[in-house]
């Protein structure tokens, strides 16, 4: 009796246990089928690798305690995740030959100015990017000093409304820059900025955007009542048709950066990627995670939703995500990349 009673137990456990992998799976064809762009569901989808680290917990109790329902569960929910939520983790292939002019660019959000003019001083000499991506640059902590407009003398910088405070940098000469704007609702301010370069005779357009992050335009709102896709999506969207127009009229080489707000998980992010090359995918290392709470400050990213793409015309070499704490919710991103003799200044 003793026996039976302690397989009864062990069935049940094994069923109990079981559980929560096939919640999961449940959560994941949910989503497949009829995907959230709001609510508690949409941001299951968000961080739903995450939801998946339990089941290394459970992965040992499965093998020693021998639950066969568990195992099944377990291996059922790795396909799914494999499947559905593969993470982009990149091996670092070897630099391809240089070609073109060689350009290296740095893209950072600065967290409402909380990275000082100083800090953001010590990483562009550490990395001696010639062109300097910014998103929430001004903010109480945060000057534009001197010695930056002195070493990148091309520069421009949005006003307070550009979500706020984007700005280009650069060594090399801007042709023409401007804010696009766009009337329709669901754009709260002016989220994209643009400038055409001279890059040693040839022209390169590079375009710094950062969409509104997934929530309602409410600033008093709980996460999970606020928490909307819709005016993002949007937003993407007109992004990408804006990337669109500016390669029909110039065919200029072109490289998209910024702070996306977006993770590879959700439909938007390969509404931005379609025919454009996600640097990290081509070119990076590890995961690419680049956004933690600004309250961690732990040297790790936990979602990626800064990038660097391209179109034809450059080619990516390399890809640093640098997530030391320097201030920012935000780890920085340098890429090097070879812009090809397509567009020449002067010529049409």
């Amino acid at each position: 009796m003793a026996v039976q009673r302690q397989r009864q137990r062990q069935r049940v456990l094994d069923g109990l246990l079981a559980l929560y992998p096939m919640g999961l799976i449940g959560l994941t064809l949910v989503a497949l089928v009829a995907p959230q762009r709001t609510g508690l569901m949409a941001l299951t989808q968000v961080f739903a690798h995450f939801l998946f680290l339990p089941l290394l917990l459970l992965l040992p109790l499965a093998l020693l305690m021998r639950l066969s329902f568990l195992r099944l569960a377990l291996g059922a929910a790795l396909a799914v995740f494999l499947i559905v939520y593969p993470p982009a983790f990149a091996v670092g292939p070897p630099a391809p030959p240089a070609t073109g002019a060689q350009v290296r660019i740095m893209t950072w959000n600065l967290f409402y100015g909380r990275v000082s003019a100083a800090q953001l001083q010590v990483q562009l000499e550490a990395y001696q990017p010639d062109i300097l991506l910014v998103q929430e640059m001004l903010g109480e902590g945060f000057v534009v000093s001197e010695w930056l407009t002195t070493q990148y003398p091309y520069h421009f910088i949005g006003s307070y409304t550009t979500a706020p405070g984007m700005a280009i940098f650069s060594r090399y000469p801007i042709l023409e820059a401007s804010v696009p704007q766009f009337a329709e609702a669901h754009w709260d301010m002016p989220r994209i900025i643009w400038a055409r370069l001279d890059i040693e005779g040839h022209r390169l357009s590079v375009i710094n955007a950062h969409p509104i992050p997934p929530r309602t335009f409410g600033t008093n709102c709980a996460v999970l009542r606020c928490y909307n896709q819709g005016p993002r999506d949007a937003q993407i969207v007109d992004l990408r048709r804006f990337v669109d127009e500016i390669r029909a009229q110039s065919d200029d080489p072109l490289i998209l950066g910024g702070d996306m707000n977006v993770t590879e998980r959700e439909e938007a992010y390969f509404d931005l990627a379609h025919g454009l090359v996600d640097v990290h995918r081509a070119v990076g290392r590890g995961f690419g995670a680049s956004w933690r709470p600004g309250m961690l400050q732990v040297p790790f990213g936990l979602l990626r939703i800064d990038y660097f793409f391209t179109a034809p015309g450059v080619r990516p070499r390399t890809l640093i995500t640098d997530c030391q704490w320097y201030g920012s919710d935000h780890c920085l991103l340098v890429g090097d990349f070879g812009v090809e003799e397509r567009g020449v200044v002067g010529k049409p």
